[in-house]
C-alpha cells in the first residue's frame, strides 16, 4: 500500500511538472507571438501583418499603378497568398508598409514587344506599336538627305522584327535606354557630366576618342555644351544600322595641286609664283550611306565647271622641299596645343581659339608643306601648312616662327610659339582648317 502512494504520488508530482511546463510554454508563446498573417510570395514567406484586407488593398493599389504606368492590364507572376498564424510580434509591419515591401517583391507580367535582331531579343519596351514607331525614328533619322538628293531605297542591314510577348515588368526598358543600345551596342556606357570649362576636344582628349565619335554616339548637333550634359563616352558600334541609297547632284570643288620649281640661279630662293585655285564641277551620283555616312559613291555625270588652278612654289637648288606625294601627312589631325578653348568655330569666327600662356609650343596638326610663314595682318605672325587633297591649316598670332616656307614638316613638329601679335585680346592661338578652300569646322578633324 505504501509503494503505490508513493508511485501514485511521483505521478502526480510529474503531472503538476507538465501542466506547469505547458502552461510556461503557451505563456511564452503568447508573450512572443500573436495572431496574424503570413504573407507569402512565389511560396515563400517575406513578412507578416495584422491586417489580411490592408495587404490586399495594397497589392490591387500597387497592380493600377503598374498599369497605369504601361498602359495595359497586366497579370501577377508572383503568386501571393495570406496565411493565419501565430506570428511572432516582432515580425509585424507597422500599418502602411506593406506597400513598400509588395513594391520591392511583387512582379508583373505584360505583352511587351521584343526587338529581335537575326532572330535573337535584343531588347523590350513596353508594347509592340512603342517597338515599331521606335525602328520608324531610327529609320528617320537616318533618311535625311543633303540639298539635291532624294531617297531611292532605306533598309536595315540586319534581319529586324518585333513580336508580342508576355515577359516580366522588370525586364522592360524605357525607350531612351533601349535606343541608346541599339544605337551604341552597350548595355551601359559609360557616361560624363559635363562640367565648367569642359569642351568636347578636352574630354576626348581624356578618354582617348575621337570629338566625332563623342557627336556621333549622343547625336549632338553643335560642339557646344551645357553645365551638367551627360554625354555618352563609347565609340558606337550599333545593334541595327541603316543603309540609305540616294541620288543626287551637286556642284563639288576639285582641289587644286601643288608643282614645285626648281630655281638655279637663286640657291636660297623659296616663292610662291602662283597661288593654287580650287575647280569647280558638277556631278551625278548614287551613293550608299550607312547610318548617315556615305559609305560608297558611284559618279553617273561628271562635268567640268572651272579648271583647277595649281599652285606653284618657286624654290632654289639648295632647297631641299618634298613633294606632294612625299609629305609625312598621315590624314588624321592631333591638337596643335592644349589649353582653354577661349572661342569655338561659327557665328563669322572662322576657327577656333584655344587660350595659352605666351610662348606655349605649336605643333603641325598633320604633315605637309608650309606654303607660307610670317606676317599677316590680324593674324599677326602665322604659319600656314598644305596638308595635301586641298586640305590646308592655319596657325595665327604666333610670337615666333620656327619653320619657312617652302619647308617640309612632320606631324607633331614644333612650327611656332604662341602669342599675341595681330589683332589679338590676350596670348593664345587661332586656329583654322581649310577644305578645298573653304574655311570648316577643326573640331571635325581633330583628335
Amino acid at each position: 500500500m505504501l509503494s503505490y502512494i508513493r508511485r501514485d504520488k511521483a505521478y502526480f508530482f510529474a503531472a503538476i511538472a507538465a501542466v506547469f511546463a505547458v502552461f510556461l510554454l503557451i505563456g511564452g508563446v503568447l508573450l512572443t507571438r500573436t495572431p496574424g498573417y503570413a504573407i507569402y510570395i512565389n511560396g515563400e514567406q517575406v513578412f507578416a501583418v495584422k491586417d489580411k484586407a490592408a495587404v490586399e488593398k495594397a497589392a490591387m493599389q500597387i497592380q493600377k499603378q503598374e498599369e497605369k504606368h504601361y498602359h495595359q492590364k497586366l497579370i501577377l507572376a508572383s503568386p501571393l497568398e495570406c496565411k493565419w498564424r501565430l506570428v511572432r510580434k516582432s515580425a509585424l509591419l507597422k500599418p502602411g508598409a506593406a506597400e513598400d515591401e509588395l513594391a520591392d517583391n511583387l512582379d508583373f507580367k505584360a505583352t511587351a514587344g521584343a526587338i529581335i535582331i537575326n532572330k535573337k531579343a535584343l531588347t523590350y519596351v513596353s508594347s509592340p506599336q512603342g517597338a515599331e514607331r521606335l525602328l520608324a525614328d531610327l529609320k528617320k533619322e537616318y533618311s535625311q538627305v543633303e540639298a539635291g538628293e532624294k531617297v531611292l531605297s532605306l533598309a536595315f542591314v540586319e534581319k529586324v522584327q518585333v513580336k508580342p510577348v508576355q515577359i516580366s515588368v522588370r525586364q522592360i526598358a524605357s525607350r531612351q535606354k533601349a535606343y541608346d543600345l541599339i544605337t551604341t551596342g552597350t548595355r551601359n556606357p559609360e557616361k560624363y557630366t559635363v562640367k565648367e570649362g569642359d569642351s568636347l576636344w578636352q574630354i576626348a582628349r581624356q578618354n582617348d576618342m575621337y570629338v566625332e565619335d563623342i557627336i556621333k554616339a549622343n547625336h549632338l548637333e553643335t560642339d557646344k555644351l551645357a553645365l551638367d550634359q551627360q554625354l555618352i563616352l563609347v565609340k558606337s558600334k550599333p545593334y541595327i544600322n541603316v543603309v540609305t541609297r540616294v541620288k543626287g547632284e551637286k556642284m563639288e570643288e576639285i582641289p587644286y595641286e601643288t608643282k614645285v620649281i626648281t630655281d638655279k640661279k637663286s640657291p636660297s630662293r623659296v616663292a610662291i609664283k602662283q597661288n593654287g585655285k580650287n575647280g569647280q564641277k558638277h556631278i551625278v551620283y548614287i551613293a550608299s550611306k550607312r547610318n548617315g555616312v556615305t559609305a560608297k559613291r558611284e559618279i553617273l555625270e561628271e562635268k567640268i565647271i572651272q579648271a583647277a588652278v595649281d599652285r606653284v612654289i618657286v624654290k632654289g637648288s639648295g632647297v631641299k622641299i618634298a613633294s606632294r606625294s612625299l609629305t609625312s601627312r598621315t590624314g588624321n589631325m592631333s591638337w596643335p596645343l592644349y589649353g582653354v578653348m577661349t572661342q569655338y568655330y561659327g557665328g563669322g569666327h572662322p576657327g577656333i581659339d584655344i587660350g595659352v600662356h605666351n610662348g606655349t609650343p605649336i605643333y603641325a596638326a598633320d604633315g605637309g608643306v608650309v606654303y607660307y610663314s610670317g606676317y599677316s595682318g590680324g593674324y599677326g605672325y602665322c604659319v600656314k601648312i598644305d596638308h595635301g587633297n586641298g586640305l590646308e591649316t592655319l596657325y595665327g598670332h604666333c610670337s615666333k616662327l620656327v619653320v619657312s616656307s617652302g619647308q617640309m614638316v612632320a606631324k607633331g613638329e614644333i612650327i611656332a610659339y604662341s602669342g599675341n601679335t595681330g589683332y589679338s585680346t590676350g596670348p593664345h592661338l587661332h586656329f583654322e582648317v581649310m577644305s578645298g578652300g573653304a574655311k570648316t569646322n577643326p573640331i571635325a578633324y581633330l583628335r
